[in-house]
């Protein structure tokens, strides 16, 4: 019995304790591809997101592709991308690729560390 989850298994549960936090459903989602199946997209919108930012997997069919071309759904995808970016750049220069302290409390702060530095360069470039 394989024991792992795939990416299709994380985001319905992901969104059903999202709804449990704040007490209710995120408006928009935007997913990479590997998220992408009907079975996802159809549970997240029954529990009440409104806009569904995944990729489908495979070819797609006309409609499908009508509905990538929204602006929506591309602004959605777009925002996606952003944060991975910013994601890259904090692992990359800022030394959040790997934890130099130890334990869940030690990699927090260390990650609190570099966010902070980044933002404490950002605004010294904003002064400039």
């Amino acid at each position: 019995m394989n024991c792992t989850k795939g990416k299709d298994d994380l985001l319905v549960p992901a969104v059903e304790k999202h709804i449990a936090r704040f007490g209710k459903a995120p408006n928009a989602i935007a997913t990479d591809r590997g998220f992408g199946s009907r079975k996802n997209e159809t549970a997240i919108q029954g529990l009440g997101v409104q806009r569904v930012s995944i990729p489908a997997k495979g070819k797609k069919s006309k409609a499908r592709t009508e509905h990538k071309k929204q602006l929506w759904f591309q602004d959605l995808q777009r925002f996606r991308a952003a944060g991975e970016a910013k994601i890259s750049l904090l692992k990359r220069k800022y030394g959040l690729n790997r934890s130099r302290y130890r334990g869940f409390f030690g990699s927090k702060s260390w990650i609190g560390l570099g966010i902070l530095t980044h933002n404490l360069v950002r605004a010294v470039q904003m002064v400039k």
